[in-house]
């Protein structure tokens, strides 16, 4: 009988770079793991379960309707119904806070799992983040159900660009997350703030209001300013491909590029360097 050839398989932390991503393709089913704990533990011992995810964009859009659509009497984008653009614009919106959410509190959500065992310890986020798409999923559903109510056909030749600004909804808020994530460590005021400024972040993103309406009632100046809204270009760009009267605004939507350029690298440095010392500080 041929000896059994055993495999070692050592994981350092702080390892080099080269190494910690390969570590991360090695144990990539891990991000699967922290997917299904999310999902679970999340709607665990609630009556409606996936239902939750449905419910609260709903009663949010119909809130936000009747504030800014009846109340305030905002227009839409183009022929749209107004209840039509503000779910599609939560839709994005929800993408972007709470991967942010997610990879600024990862520390503290799973410190008493990443203190017991090491692994590349983006994986948590990322696996953490993956699980939101079943939420999406459900909210897109929802929201195809609702233009057909409303007998407003998307433009079908635009849906296939939604993956796309759905990824970069959320990969926006991730490096975000990740650049927050090492000052969440050491002054736990983020943690209390994050929803705070998440909050204000909503309203001054165009997500309850139409992009082309809010920046041609400003002055030049204003509108350059608002486009800097990191969040503004990606999903002023997922209402372009549910809405097909409304238009595609490339500087908002490239300024969000250079933004997710930018942090995404620093986010990930500033994570690396954040991983090493957390334990310490936790």
């Amino acid at each position: 009988m041929e000896a059994e050839i055993l495999q070692k398989t050592i994981i350092e932390p702080n390892g080099k770079n080269a190494q910690y991503w390969k570590d991360i393709w090695r144990y990539k089913g891990l991000a699967a793991t922290f997917a299904m704990r999310d999902i679970t533990v999340r709607y665990k011992q609630t009556v409606i379960g996936l239902g939750w995810a449905v419910i609260s964009p709903v009663v949010t859009m119909l809130l936000m309707s009747f504030l800014f659509g009846t109340v305030a009497k905002l227009p839409s984008d183009g022929t749209a119904p107004y209840q039509v653009m503000v779910y599609a614009g939560l839709i994005a919106w929800n993408l972007f806070a709470r991967g942010l959410t997610i990879a600024a509190t990862t520390f503290l959500t799973n410190a008493a799992l990443l203190k017991k065992v090491y692994f590349p310890r983006i994986i948590a986020p990322l696996g953490q983040a993956a699980a939101l798409l079943i939420d999406t999923l459900i909210s897109l559903g929802v929201l195809f159900i609702m233009l057909a109510i409303f007998k407003y056909p998307p433009p079908w030749g635009r849906l296939l660009f939604l993956p796309v600004f759905m990824f970069l909804s959320l990969l926006l808020g991730f490096s975000v997350g990740l650049v927050l994530a090492p000052g969440n460590i050491k002054h736990r005021d983020l943690n209390h703030i994050l929803p705070f400024l998440l909050q204000a972040g909503q309203y001054v993103t165009p997500v309850v209001y139409s992009f082309t309406y809010i920046t041609s009632s400003m002055s030049k100046n204003t509108a350059i300013m608002y486009m800097f809204n990191p969040a503004a270009g990606v999903v002023n760009a997922f209402k372009w491909s549910i809405i097909s009267s409304n238009s595609f605004h490339w500087p908002s939507f490239l300024i969000a590029l250079v933004w997710i350029a930018i942090l995404l690298p620093l986010g990930i440095l500033r994570f690396r360097k954040g991983e090493r010392t957390f334990v310490d500080l936790v």
